[in-house]
């Protein structure tokens, strides 16, 4: 016969083992999805949907997680041992910034130089339409936000419109720029644009097409207004900087999905694609920077967030210098009015300081903040 203490008994016991089988799942699934991201994320061009991601979920998730531990008696040990094993393997992705607690950068020189690199969101088309559906343009406060920046080099991204049809098509009124900025120097590839007070030596840009892994036919568009669009992403300038040339990279990678990561007829929709896009504009980076004898400095919108590996396949030679912002999370990317997470970014070789380094909101101009660094070679 059963006792009644027994049957009493039993049903705290399986809701016991229920519990742990709960804590212990959640516990080992992300576990091995951090894993699962770690060896895929920047290999992978399937992973491209889970590698949107925002980063603090890397930390949050397994600190969230940690309240089912006391669930997982007898096992309680191994859950937490699980969860402590995904905060490790996830912290190097998260985009937190712990060095801003310790980090305090030399003060600038006299000659040190200021940049300002900032994705403008197709340059002054504001993305709001007039009575017919026109794009309605404001060119004097989009000028009147750079002349505010005061820097002596401009590294700006999406130096284009587009059309009703998405297609990309050039700025029309670039006379207008001359005179905004009277004796700097400009530099345009594509959608990329450089202007700098320093003059230009060298000006060269990084075409992806010979460091592909795959041939694309449509790569660029037969129909296109602007070719240099699609098949650069980065713009060499060699600036003459008080005798000495210092090398600026202007920089603004694909967009790692449009919709979900499915294949499509044409490299605009298309995952695998896009995937490969990303990769040679790395591949064209480093072989530039390999070659090049002068102090690097390097930024713009790489579309790449703390959580994905590519950031970790750029050159050996250059450093982030993620250590001069002063925010423990840094943000750079913000939509519907929330700030998201980080996509631009600023590199430097080691000869080059950086004295200071700070992201400037957009006012209303983009979905992009500004990057702001001082820096001296």
């Amino acid at each position: 016969m059963t006792a009644v203490g027994d049957v009493a008994a039993a049903p705290p016991r399986r809701r016991r083992r229920w519990g742990a089988r709960v804590a212990l799942g959640a516990a080992g699934a992300w576990l091995v999805f951090v894993a699962a991201h770690r060896l895929l994320s920047g290999r992978a061009w399937w992973w491209n949907l889970p590698d949107l991601l925002p980063p603090l979920l890397f930390v949050a998730a397994p600190l969230l997680l940690l309240v089912l531990v006391p669930l997982a008696r007898p096992a309680r040990l191994w859950c937490a041992a699980l969860l402590v094993a995904a905060l490790a393997l996830g912290w190097p992705v998260a985009g937190v910034n712990p060095a801003t607690l310790w980090h305090r950068p030399a003060p600038a020189p006299p000659d040190a130089v200021t940049v300002f690199s900032w994705n403008t969101w197709y340059w002054d088309q504001m993305l709001a339409a007039g009575p017919g559906g026109e794009p309605i343009h404001d060119p004097d406060r989009l000028y009147r936000y750079l002349h505010a920046q005061a820097a002596d080099v401009y590294l700006l991204q999406e130096f284009l419109y587009f059309t009703p049809e998405w297609d990309p098509v050039p700025v029309a009124d670039v006379d207008r720029l001359r005179r905004e900025f009277p004796g700097f120097h400009i530099a345009v590839a594509g959608e990329l644009l450089t202007v700098s007070r320093f003059p230009i030596t060298l000006e060269r840009p990084l075409d992806v097409r010979p460091w592909l892994d795959r041939e694309w036919d449509d790569l660029p568009p037969a129909d296109s207004r602007m070719p240099a669009y699609h098949t650069v992403k980065t713009l060499r300038t060699d600036l003459l900087v008080d005798g000495r040339v210092v090398t600026f990279y202007n920089s603004h990678l694909h967009v790692p999905v449009v919709g979900l990561p499915a294949r499509a007829p044409d490299t605009a929709d298309d995952g695998l694609a896009r995937h490969d896009l990303r990769q040679a504009s790395i591949r064209a980076l480093a072989a530039d920077v390999a070659d090049n004898p002068h102090p690097v400095v390097f930024a713009g919108d790489l579309n790449t967030s703390p959580a994905m590996r590519l950031l970790r396949t750029l050159p050996d030679r250059l450093v982030d210098a993620t250590a001069a912002l002063d925010s423990p999370y840094p943000v750079s990317w913000a939509r519907y009015g929330l700030p998201l997470w980080r996509l631009d970014w600023l590199f430097t070789s080691a000869d080059v300081d950086v004295h200071e380094y700070r992201m400037v909101p957009p006012d209303g101009l983009s979905d992009h903040s500004g990057q702001f660094a001082v820096v001296s070679p």
